[in-house]
């Protein structure tokens, strides 16, 4: 059974939770806007399902609400974000900013961001520059025990997820790609376990190597003998373990290489963005223009057999946006129930 829950309230109810923990009110909005947002498009691996982990690792100290996010400029189109265990979310947005101020100056800009815990849907970032009239690209990989992904060829963790995202600007909704590198991100993993639903097949292996549908094989006490993610393709996963590689190099490796972590550093996410200022190249007019006759020219493919035609990257999660906010988010038994649970151990009325 899903309960519809206006998207408003959700933002505030996220909001109010997180406040009581002693995050900033600005920055409580922030993270929980972006989760919301994730639930509208569908993306409920990165939405409020979220809450009760964000509050859970603020409890531990691995989440530290309000820290002084620490900017180093490494080069006049280059920056270092040191998030200092803030919120992925806040430290996040901060770096998207970074990059595209410099684009903005020098038609090109980038940032690099370390030691925060889960950033959330990295194509958010990509679309907040594509918003200020750039094409942007982003990765995000993982250091230390984030590592749930088997190379191509293994059967044990080596990688993370290692999302990448690409967005740009048109007439209307952005052209938005955001996808893990391998065959499901961890927090499907988790959602499947959350709501007591079977893998689809060829997305995880057992301790032993062996297929299985189980989300739970992917978890284990303290972390010994688990399972691991398999990258995506399938018969061909050479290539999202190519991808998930290249990920991890960018945004682990250039700047202050933390690949590897320990400590406190286990299981934060790295990010890079890249942002370029499409005025650099031409108008922005002429871009967009440009742009909706490649996009018209792409959708005037006759439709495959059983298709009802070409979908655009991010056209069906910013409709579906659109009808959620009008009509509602539906949210599984299991995610809300633990939401609710989150709200009243903070004392907020639900």
């Amino acid at each position: 059974m899903a309960h519809i829950v206006k998207a408003e309230y959700l933002e505030d109810l996220s909001t109010a939770i997180f406040q009581h923990h002693g995050t900033p009110a600005d920055d409580a909005r922030t993270v929980a806007r972006l989760l919301v947002e994730a639930d509208l498009m569908g993306l409920h691996s990165h939405g409020i399902l979220r809450v009760p982990q964000y509050v859970g690792d603020i409890r531990q100290g691995t989440i530290v609400p309000g820290t002084e996010l620490r900017v180093t400029e490494q080069t006049p189109t280059a920056a270092m974000v040191d998030a200092q265990w803030n919120f992925g979310q806040v430290a996040a947005t901060r770096a998207a900013e970074l990059a595209i101020e410099r684009a903005r100056t020098l038609g090109v800009g980038c940032a690099s961001l370390r030691r925060c815990r889960h950033v959330g849907r990295v194509g958010a970032y990509a679309e907040q520059a594509a918003a200020q009239g750039c094409v942007a690209l982003a990765a995000c990989s993982t250091a230390g025990e984030g590592h749930w992904v088997a190379p191509f060829g293994g059967r044990e963790g080596r990688l993370g997820t290692n999302p990448l995202a690409f967005a740009a600007p048109t007439g209307g909704i952005p052209i938005s790609m955001d996808f893990a590198t391998s065959a499901l991100p961890e927090g499907r993993v988790r959602f499947y376990r959350d709501t007591n639903q079977p893998l689809p097949p060829d997305s995880l292996v057992d301790k032993e190597g062996k297929p299985t549908l189980d989300p739970n094989d992917l978890y284990a006490p303290q972390r010994k003998a688990l399972g691991a993610i398999l990258p995506f393709g399938g018969p061909q996963g050479y290539k999202g373990f190519g991808l998930g590689l290249m990920a991890q190099i960018l945004s682990s490796l250039l700047g202050v290489p933390a690949w590897m972590e320990e400590g406190l550093e286990a299981n934060g996410n790295n990010v890079w963005i890249l942002a370029i200022d499409v005025q650099r190249f031409m108008t922005a007019e002429r871009f967009r223009t440009e742009l909706g006759g490649l996009i018209d020219y792409i959708r005037s493919s006759a439709p495959a057999q059983g298709s009802k035609g070409v979908l655009m990257p991010g056209q069906r999660e910013f409709e579906l946006l659109a009808q959620r906010q009008r009509e509602g988010i539906p949210l599984e038994d299991g995610v809300w129930s633990q939401v609710k649970q989150t709200a009243e151990e903070a004392g907020v009325k639900v």
